[in-house]
């Protein structure tokens, strides 16, 4: 139910359970946690994609309940989060249909997420009956509070416009372009050196942990740290 392809550097992640809309189990948690902990040594970028229709409804919510309990269910969950946190690479989505619950906090995990312009998204979990932890713990990095709860507490569906207005996407693209825009955005990562990709990445992670004052100082620190090892 989780493909996955090896082109050169870059990995493709393929959900493939479209008679389920592309519904996680835990199985294909498992195995998204794993592609993602052995990337690093053979990928630089890793793109994920979906197959059928949509994009994910999120987690199964027919599949049995984990035998361990809950904190050995959610703690998929968890791993899965913490393997896209650990990938130094770039981390590109290709969103289609609907993206429901954990499908939503893929794409925000993602590093780059593009959507069909006829995209759908929902954080359904408070109308399901729970909140959703995993995504408050992220959502804040992209939305003010308020924005936040209204799509936390509301469940409503709301479309891919909004969805980049409010800074949950990187870019919306027609939808008979979605895989041809991002085959031309990796193209594009794959002329760049892979080094200076992941850098970009880690410091614009390191520096959102800093004061606003002690930022300038350690941009130059590091800015000079990198030219002195790589020319």
């Amino acid at each position: 139910m989780i493909g996955f392809e090896q082109d050169g550097r870059v990995g493709r992640l393929f959900l493939q359970r479209a008679s389920h809309a592309n519904a996680f189990t835990s199985e294909m948690l498992g195995r998204t946690a794993e592609i993602l902990e052995t990337a690093p040594g053979e990928s630089d970028v890793i793109v994920i994609h979906a197959v059928g229709d949509d994009f994910s409804l999120g987690r199964d919510r027919e599949e049995p309940k984990h035998p361990g309990g809950p904190y050995a269910g959610f703690s998929e969950i968890s791993r899965v989060n913490a393997a896209f946190a650990a990938f130094p690479g770039i981390v590109v989505t290709a969103i289609k249909g609907r993206a429901f619950g954990f499908g939503l906090g893929v794409a925000m995990r993602s590093d780059i997420s593009i959507a069909a312009d006829d995209a759908r998204f929902m954080l359904d979990e408070v109308s399901l009956g729970f909140p959703p932890m995993f995504l408050m713990e992220v959502i804040h990095e992209h939305l003010p509070p308020k924005r936040a709860l209204d799509l936390i507490l509301s469940s409503r569906e709301f479309d891919a416009a909004e969805a980049l207005d409010i800074g949950l996407l990187s870019r919306v693209v027609p939808a008979d372009r979605l895989e041809a825009e991002v085959d031309e955005f990796v193209a594009t990562l794959g002329n760049r050196d892979a080094e200076v990709l992941k850098s970009c990445k880690a410091y614009l992670h390191a520096i959102k942990q800093m004061p606003a004052a002690a930022r300038p100082n350690n941009a130059l620190v590091e800015q000079a740290r990198f030219a002195l090892d790589h020319h």
